[in-house]
């Protein structure tokens, strides 16, 4: 089972920005939070191979994640977001592709949100949903159910 994980808050989420390809947002420190509250939640997941979009708000994620659970970060441009000038065909593509790849069981992937709600409704065959950033979504194959945890920040760090 693949453990999506969607990159922790970016520059650019603050400003309701469309990133796309771009790849050098930087997550914010509420991000930062994000992705060490995710990486305390996956701590026992015994993931074992740890994929990031090359888009830095994703590689940012991946390493807090990777450093806590001691795993080194594989980056994979199939996980990128979205272009500005792409169709969600070819996303769709994108993600279909990873799935065929044989990826160990309890593999972390760390993506965007238009790409993990597509793999999701691909995995799943429901409606995708945009998960919220430092989310862990994950895709029962079995039940095809769909269960999201959302990381859990003290009030001062849950701002804008």
């Amino acid at each position: 089972m693949i453990l999506w994980v969607r990159h922790g808050q970016s520059t650019w989420n603050v400003l309701d920005r469309m990133q796309g390809h771009e790849l050098s947002p930087p997550v914010t420190e509420i991000g930062r939070e994000q992705a060490s509250a995710a990486a305390d939640q996956l701590a026992d997941a015994g993931a074992i191979r740890l994929l990031s979009s090359p888009a830095v708000r994703a590689l940012e994620t991946a390493t807090i994640i990777g450093d806590r659970l001691g795993l080194a970060v594989e980056e994979e441009p199939l996980l990128l977001e979205k272009g500005i000038e792409e169709d969600i065909g070819s996303v769709l593509g994108r993600v279909q592709e990873l799935l065929s790849i044989d990826l160990p069981e309890h593999t972390i992937a760390v993506s965007h949100g238009d790409t993990i709600a597509l793999a999701v409704g691909l995995l799943s065959g429901q409606r995708p949903e945009l998960p919220g950033n430092g989310s862990i979504t994950r895709v029962d194959p079995t039940t095809r159910t769909v269960s999201v945890t959302q990381p859990s920040l003290t009030v001062d760090d849950a701002r804008p």
